[in-house]
């Protein structure tokens, strides 16, 4: 069983950050960006992978070592280990394992159209499973959608993108493992093709 460990942030609780400790690779893509908030974002990013590297690995793990890859970053000194990254709204979230694990978190705030958008974006019968229960579907949605976010992440693509649906019969069945916790401001998933449990960590400042 894969014990998976994400470790969380608000961005907000970590205003100013320097990009010197940043690997080369890193520094060039940061130099593409123009908004202060996404900067903020990518150097928390990489900072907070180094930390979930040093947890996994028994020692510091360098943010120098960390490299930018064709879309995603990737550590250059531990090439067993897989990162993945996901931020929305103020809050920021990474991990780092052994196998390769998808995360997704999404801000759940409340959409006064839920039943449109859960019929554009998810399969049909998904799309009835959010709507089937009003009370819950804002939840429900947002489950499906980190779900999906999470499983591109970890390279488990059929049953998402070739018009699969994650619910049958009225239930989640995958042929993958996942995770997922609901925080008061997000929900935050995992998905991974090996048994996985998962365990939030929050940080504060970095």
């Amino acid at each position: 069983m894969l014990h998976t460990e994400v470790l969380l942030t608000q961005i907000s609780l970590n205003p100013s950050l320097s990009s010197n400790p940043l690997s080369a690779s890193s520094k060039a893509k940061l130099a593409t960006m123009q908004s202060p908030v996404r900067v903020q974002q990518f150097i928390l990013g990489r900072m907070l992978l180094a930390q979930a590297a040093t947890r996994v690995l028994g020692f510091d793990y360098a943010v120098a070592d960390i490299e930018e890859g064709e879309f995603f970053p990737y550590l250059s000194k531990a090439a067993h280990l897989h990162a993945s990254i996901s931020h929305s709204g103020d809050s920021l979230g990474v991990t780092v394992n052994a196998e390769r694990v998808g995360l997704d978190i999404e801000s759940c705030r409340p959409k006064a159209n839920i039943a449109k958008l859960a019929a554009f974006a998810l399969h049909q019968d998904e799309a009835s499973w959010v709507n089937a229960v009003a009370a819950e579907s804002q939840e429900r949605f947002y489950l499906l959608w980190t779900l999906r976010e999470a499983a591109f992440k970890a390279g488990i693509r059929d049953q998402v993108i070739r018009g699969s649906s994650l619910i049958i019969d009225g239930h989640i069945k995958l042929a993958w493992h996942w995770g997922s916790a609901r925080e008061p401001l997000y929900r935050a998933s995992i998905a991974c093709r090996a048994p996985c449990t998962m365990v939030l960590i929050h940080k504060t400042h970095l």
